[in-house]
């Protein structure tokens, strides 16, 4: 009789174990599946915003109208600039230097916004200006593209 409990013991350890193993496994693989997939959703998302950025990057394409000082001697200077692409941007600073001197003046812009054929003049006022011949003028965009131009004071 000792005998016959020993197997009936064995036998529902072995399906009890089983059972608690399945269980583990299916818990397990289950977590990893819902894991994996919102991690692939949140990647993707990145991924097409990333492209998208890219792709709006290649597209801008804005001029310089017109790059003058303002009086004389030279103690402003009006930036006009022009978008001759598809889609809006948005100017996010002028920065207005000469190599010589390593002068520097940049000017952030809070309301740059650029629709499709349209300009923006932007005036810069810095009484420096008319110590210098030769200023250079980059233009920069909230997406990173630089234009840059000479302006004879």
């Amino acid at each position: 009789m000792n005998l016959k409990q020993a197997r009936c013991r064995r036998a529902l350890a072995t399906v009890v174990t089983s059972a608690i193993m399945m269980a583990a496994v299916s818990t397990l693989g289950g977590a990893g599946v819902v894991w994996s997939q919102s991690s692939l959703n949140s990647q993707q998302m990145e991924m097409t915003d990333t492209v998208s950025n890219y792709v709006n990057k290649i597209n801008e394409s804005f001029v310089f109208e017109y790059v003058y000082c303002d009086a004389d001697p030279c103690d402003s200077i009006v930036v006009v600039l022009t978008n001759v692409g598809d889609i809006g941007f948005n100017i996010s600073e002028i920065n207005i230097t000469d190599k010589i001197s390593g002068f520097s003046k940049t000017t952030l812009i809070s309301k740059g916004s650029v629709m499709s054929d349209k300009s923006i003049a932007i005036v810069i006022d810095d009484p420096s200006f008319q110590s210098y011949d030769v200023l250079d003028v980059v233009a920069k965009t909230n997406r990173g593209n630089l234009l840059q131009t000479q302006i004879h004071t």
